[in-house]
């Protein structure tokens, strides 16, 4: 714990009304002085019980229940629509016009052909026909013009109504019917004047012409209005259900006409009448396909008949819910079973619609909502799903099911609003707008009207409860709203006056102050409305307060309270109050005193909110100094050093700590503070965040005796978290200029750099070692007898090497011999500038650190390795003689040192031994077979004597027993066999010699070869069997069974097995090494790898004290060198059953 002893011992002046005469811990909590508002009365009218308004006619006006759908897709713009209709209209005009000036010729001309032509002429009866057509139009026509002329008239002046005059039409139909039996349209002329005959109310006269074309002409096209004209005289006129019913019959047995669909639904209607009910609902469903708009049929009628099909549908679909309504027993679920099990499931969302509003108009209200539950099945994704569900919602208000209702909101909100499955499925957006609107209006409007019953009735608690439910639900969704507040307050209201929750009615009340406008919470209502709202949070939650408090104080001295919920809001409440209404002079003392009153309980969280605010919104106030020291010793007695430092560098800007005084306290806590959180932050295993507030103690502080060793400490702590950055960071600062002089310092150098090592971070590792190094001159006196400064100035140059920084390694490399030169590891310092020269292309360099190096080393690993490196280099200045030599001496090692190597001095004598034969081949290369015949002799011996040495040399290799090596040695022996046979067959007979001498030639040199490639298929035959029985494969076993399948397909032929290719590889170099892992994971961040000389590693912890690492501790590594990357890939490792 922090001291703060001096803050906490300043207080207000005593000459004024200070907190210091604070009530002791325990004694009574005062009642609030904060007096609620009246709850306000709702004053709206009462709900309306649901169900489908009438018409005039007494027909439901409710859209939806088998009406037509609603106009759907893209508008014409109104101005546009406005001038297409002019131009429509003017188009009709201009066609009737037309029509009727070719009608007034037709009739004219027609008349002068009845009038002046012979009475037996054949083309008569249809001049006569086609006449009364015209005039029964042409009466049609003036009709309309009489009875408009009539209907203008005053009443008085009007006389009897005009009637239509048919008979100029019927006579010339009746001299057709009389003159002209054998006419080949005599049954259009019954027909048509049998028609007539009804609009003239002689029903008589036209059931004769009916009769007669039934009796005369059963054949004709006519044949089914005959019959639906007699069934309409028994059904309208003797109401003879049983009689029309047997004329509709036949009717629907011509399904092509017309008339089917009338028909059919005129049969059903008969069999309800004839109290045959299901079997009318079954034709009442058959209407439905028969006039369906997607069916086939529907495609093949005009406009008009199209209405009259709407209009039938609608009557069959009005008298089907008749006749599944007169038993009170069937459900929606029934209706739809029945549809189902008839076949009329197609139709069923029609029927179980109309079924729900006669429901409600009904009053059964349960029955109507599992009718549209039931459509909520049928069609999810229909556009007036979400109107279904406020239907629901209706329906469950009307019987005062108020859980159900809630639910029913519930599922309106979040299924039939934007972003909901069901707006995903609506082609049209306005579709899910007007939705959403109407979801917002309906279930405000229900809410507010079980609130103002549940005012009305005064003692139902349930009523209460669920009107809080649909508020809740609406604030759910639509707390946007602009008039959201008001929810937010009749909210509230309720939970405090009515249900007893006072958290839950602070929280609303406090929403409602903050959600009304400013510009309108400045003038009434709302200006009362929002001061009532605070006040009423504040009043809430003092009556809360009390209750916990009074408990409190029953519970053993010394316990630590928690805040609760209740101390979190009053603070909130607070806290608004002195937003909204910022110069009320009381606000200071009521937050000083709230937070003494939390703070002498224990409730510590509480009191800092409360002076936090007091401190920000009053600094100027007498309380502000007191408040600030209170807050600090508040978070000191919950640990809590975060705080303390955010607080007090937020009290550094306070006017109440202006003084030096203060501001020389604050900075000492920030410090502690600071120190503290690193040390409460690694004992709980963060890490990561203790080395940041070890490093931010660290810069900002640099002058502070601690400093140096906080930079160090927020190095380990980062190597325990694995954050390379924040460790390179503190690395970074404490080797700067600001703390290089500390002693502190050459250790946090040689922490960052062990640890990227371990990491395989070389080159950031070697930025730190050469740090050390560096830095170890007279200059830097802590550095210079730092216990691992030439350990850093070796790794520094190992590292180097191995990252392929070959001019850094030559510098840290003379830096090391200039300080380390009389060293045991100079020698290898050497060997190591010597490889980054020769991988720099400098040969002659490497040549001369090689020689100095052989000579002087004792480890006959390395001198066999030196002089390897040597020859290389040699072979590139083109010394070959030195090259030879330092080929002999290395061979020679491992020849008769063989005792003194290990396998990494092995493997390098065999690839010297290796390189000797190699260059042996490289002069037999040179050796050309073509050129001087008479020389030829002298060459042939030539490459055969240095091919018997290569042989041998090759055959050595093999006996060193080292795995690539002598695979590598086996391929060449076979391989120059095979190219001295191939360069022998190819090379051109001499000139000069005539074609037989050229086929002998040919010949002997044939026979000459053929052992020769004996010789050379025997070596790889017994380098193939060789590399087996060892279980070798590698490049160069490879090689030898390519050459093998080249040479001897039969015994040897092209390998498939998958895979071998992959196995045949060489070793493969290691990967590059990547820039800047992040290690994971406390281990790896550790794992410190040792160098030859087995020192232990550095593990060591942030130290909690002042000084993380005392000399009696554990101590980081002392030499720690990475792996010396081989001339040559690794050696494969020879393992039993290896593939």
């Amino acid at each position: 714990m922090l001291s703060l002893s001096a803050l906490a011992e300043a207080a207000p002046d005593k000459s004024k009304p200070a907190p210091a005469a604070e009530a002791a811990p325990g004694a009574n909590v005062p009642a609030s002085t904060v007096r609620a508002a009246a709850e306000k009365t709702i004053d709206v009218k009462p709900a309306t019980k649901p169900g489908a308004k009438k018409g005039a006619d007494g027909s439901s006006t409710l859209t939806g229940a088998g009406g037509k759908p609603a106009m759907k897709g893209p508008k014409i713009p109104e101005e546009l629509r406005a001038q297409l209709q002019k131009q429509l209209e003017a188009r009709v005009d201009r066609d009737v016009a037309q029509i009727k000036k070719l009608r007034g010729e037709a009739i004219g001309l027609l008349t002068t052909f009845v009038n002046e032509t012979p009475r037996e002429a054949r083309e008569m009866p249809e001049a006569m026909l086609r006449l009364g057509e015209l005039k029964w139009e042409l009466e049609r026509e003036q009709f309309v013009d009489r009875f408009k002329a009539w209907e203008s008239k005053p009443v008085d002046q009007r006389g009897a109504a005009p009637e239509p005059n048919f008979q100029p039409s019927r006579d010339l139909f009746a001299r057709v019917l009389k003159d002209y039996p054998w006419f080949s349209e005599y049954d259009l002329a019954l027909y048509v004047d049998g028609f007539l005959a009804y609009e003239q109310g002689k029903q008589d006269e036209a059931l004769a012409r009916f009769d007669k074309i039934l009796k005369d002409h059963p054949r004709s096209r006519f044949v089914p209005d005959a019959h639906m004209a007699r069934a309409e005289a028994l059904f309208n006129g003797k109401y003879d259900y049983a009689g029309a019913l047997v004329e509709y019959e036949q009717v629907l047995k011509y399904k092509q006409s017309e008339l089917y669909g009338l028909a059919l639904f005129k049969s059903a209607w008969c069999m309800w009448r004839l109290g045959r009910t299901e079997e009318a609902a079954k034709r009442f469903v058959s209407v439905f396909e028969v006039t369906d708009g997607n069916g086939t049929s529907g495609n093949k009628v005009s406009a008009a008949q199209r209405k009259q099909l709407d209009e039938l549908q609608s009557e069959a679909l009005k008298y089907l819910v008749e006749v599944f309504t007169e038993d009170e027993k069937n459900t929606a679920q029934d209706v739809y079973g029945f549809l189902t099990k008839i076949g009329g499931d197609r139709f069923a969302g029609k029927v179980v619609r109309a079924l729900a509003v006669q429901f409600y108009d009904q009053a059964h209200y349960e029955r109507g909502i599992e009718a549209y539950e039931l459509l909520l099945k049928l069609e999810p994704a229909s556009p007036e799903a979400g109107q279904w569900v406020l239907q629901i919602a209706q329906g469950y208000a009307s019987v005062e099911d108020y859980p159900k209702l809630k639910a029913t909101y519930e599922r309106a909100v979040t299924g039939y609003t934007p972003g909901s499955a069901w707006a995903k499925t609506q082609g049209d957006p306005a579709v899910v707008q007007r939705t959403t609107a109407n979801i917002e209006k309906q279930l405000r409007e229900h809410a507010l009207q079980l609130h103002a019953k549940a005012q009305k009735d005064k003692t139902s608690r349930a009523e209460f409860e669920g009107a809080a439910g649909l508020y809740d639900v609406y604030l759910s969704k639509f707390s946007n709203e602009r008039q959201a507040y008001q929810i937010h307050y009749y909210l509230g209201e309720i939970y405090f006056h009515h249900l007893d929750r006072g958290n839950d009615a602070a929280t609303h009340y406090m929403a409602a102050a903050r959600a009304i406008p400013k510009e309108e919470a400045e003038k009434e209502p709302l200006k009362t409305l929002r001061h009532d709202a605070i006040y009423n949070a504040i009043a809430a939650l003092e009556l809360v307060r009390f209750a916990e408090l009074e408990a409190r104080k029953k519970q053993p001295q010394g316990s630590a309270f928690q805040e609760t919920e209740a101390d979190k809001k009053f603070a909130e409440a607070l806290d608004l109050y002195a937003q909204l209404y910022p110069n009320d002079p009381a606000l200071p003392e009521l937050f000083f005193r709230q937070g003494k009153q939390y703070y002498d309980y224990g409730v510590y969280d509480s009191a800092v909110k409360i002076w936090g605010s007091l401190v920000e919104k009053f600094p100027r106030s007498q309380y502000a100094l007191a408040a600030g020291e209170l807050i600090l010793d508040s978070f000191n007695r919950a640990k809590n050093y975060e705080n303390i430092e955010t607080w007090a560098r937020r009290l550094k800007t306070a006017p109440a700590f202006s003084s030096d005084a203060n501001q020389k306290k604050l900075d000492t806590l920030i410090v502690q503070a600071v120190f503290k959180q690193g040390e409460q932050k690694a004992a709980n295993g963060e890490h990561l965040e203790a080395a940041k507030a070890y490093l931010r103690a660290a810069r900002e502080f640099p002058k502070d005796p601690r400093a140096a060793q906080a930079c160090v400490n927020a190095e380990l702590a980062a190597q325990k978290a694995g954050d390379i950055t924040t460790l390179k960071e503190g690395a970074q600062l404490v080797t700067g200029k600001e703390y290089r002089d500390k002693p502190e310092s050459p250790q946090g150098a040689w922490i960052a750099a062990t640890t990227l090592q371990s990491m395989g971070l070389f080159a950031e590792s070697a930025d730190f070692h050469e740090a050390i190094a560096g830095l170890n001159d007279r200059e830097h006196p802590n550095y210079a007898k730092y216990e691992h400064a030439k350990d850093a100035a070796y790794n520094a140059v190992i590292l180097r090497v191995a990252t392929g920084e070959n001019d850094k390694a030559v510098s840290d490399g003379n830096r090391y011999l200039q300080q380390f030169g009389s060293t045991p590891e100079a020698d290898e310092v050497v060997f190591q500038m010597g490889k980054a020269h020769q991988n720099a292309g400098r040969n002659k360099e490497a040549a001369d650190l090689y020689r100095r190096y052989v000579a002087r080393s004792k480890n006959q690993d390395h001198r066999v390795q030196g002089y390897v490196l040597l020859a290389q280099a040699l072979v590139k200045t083109g010394d070959e003689r030195g090259a030879d030599e330092a080929l002999k001496s290395a061979v020679d090692i491992g020849k008769h040192r063989k005792g003194e190597l290990g396998p990494d001095g092995k493997y390098a004598a065999a690839h010297a031994r290796y390189m000797e034969g190699e260059r042996i081949l490289a002069r037999f290369d040179k050796i050309e077979i073509q050129g001087d015949v008479k020389q030829l002799s002298n060459r042939l011996k030539q490459k055969a004597e240095l091919l018997k040495q290569a042989s041998a040399i090759f055959l050595d290799v093999v006996s060193l027993g080292v795995a690539e090596w002598t695979t590598a040695a086996l391929y060449q022996i076979g391989r120059t066999y095979e190219q001295f046979a191939k360069a022998m067959k190819d090379a051109p007979p001499p000139s000069g010699l005539s074609d037989a001498d050229k086929e002998a030639y040919q010949q002997q040199i044939d026979e000459f070869v053929v052992p020769i490639e004996e010789r050379s298929l025997d070596a790889y035959e017994n380098g193939w069997k060789k590399a087996t029985e060892l279980q070798i494969y590698n490049q160069w076993t490879a090689k030898m069974r390519e050459a093998l399948g080249r040479l001897n397909s039969e015994l040897y032929p092209p390998f498939k097995e998958v895979g071998f290719d992959v196995r045949s590889q060489g070793p493969a170099p290691l990967p590059p090494l990547i820039d800047s892992p992040r290690r994971a994971g406390e281990k790896a961040a550790l794992a410190t790898p040792k160098k030859e000389t087995g020192k232990p590693t550095a593990s060591a912890a942030p130290s909690t004290d002042e000084k993380a690492i005392t000399p009696d501790e554990e101590k980081p590594e002392a030499k720690p060198a990475p792996a010396k990357p081989a001339a040559k890939p690794a050696k494969p490792t020879k393992k039993k059953g290896a593939k």
